[in-house]
């Protein structure tokens, strides 16, 4: 049923989301120092992460025909909303190219939106804040290993695939 949807949904976009953030957070050392000194601050962190590297686009199916922007839709085709570029929309986010982890305002859409945003939204918040606070309470200062680069997959889930890190 839905308990085991949202399950089986969330294994994938979690583990995404929570490299998007561990690779953040091995680029921006000053980031990762103010989330170990000042864990109060991860939830807020984790939204904004959310906001600025979400880990799902969305894809729906036109229910009727539309021109949007001089652009044709037709019913039955789909269409992918690019949920990065909503989450970067400068009438919604002040500085929306600036990651800032103590970001209060932060209605972002990578859990989508309206009668289809995700059911496990509330789980994979608290899977991605637990999975912050556990790994920054147990692995010292770290920092993606010095000539390696985060190898990423895409589709309609984006993620790290592969991601080494160093740490002392």
């Amino acid at each position: 049923g839905i308990g085991v949807l949202i399950f089986v949904a969330g294994l994938d976009t979690v583990a995404a989301a929570i490299g998007f953030d561990l690779a953040y957070l091995a680029r921006n050392l000053k980031d990762q120092e103010l989330l170990r000194n000042e864990p109060d601050r991860i939830v807020l962190a984790a939204e904004e992460l959310l906001r600025a590297y979400p880990s799902v686009q969305m894809i729906r199916v036109a229910r009727k025909d539309v021109d949007f922007e001089g652009a044709p839709i037709r019913k039955g085709d789909y269409v992918s909303c690019a949920t990065m570029v909503a989450n970067r929309d400068p009438t919604e986010f002040q500085s929306p190219n600036t990651v800032d982890l103590t970001r209060e305002d932060n209605r972002h859409a990578a859990f989508g939106y309206g009668p289809h945003r995700c059911l496990g939204s509330h789980l994979a918040r608290r899977e991605i804040v637990i999975g912050l606070e556990e790994w920054l309470a147990r692995i010292p200062a770290f920092r993606i290993k010095t000539g390696t680069e985060p190898i990423t997959f895409g589709g309609h889930v984006f993620g790290i695939e592969n991601l080494i890190l160093d740490w002392s």
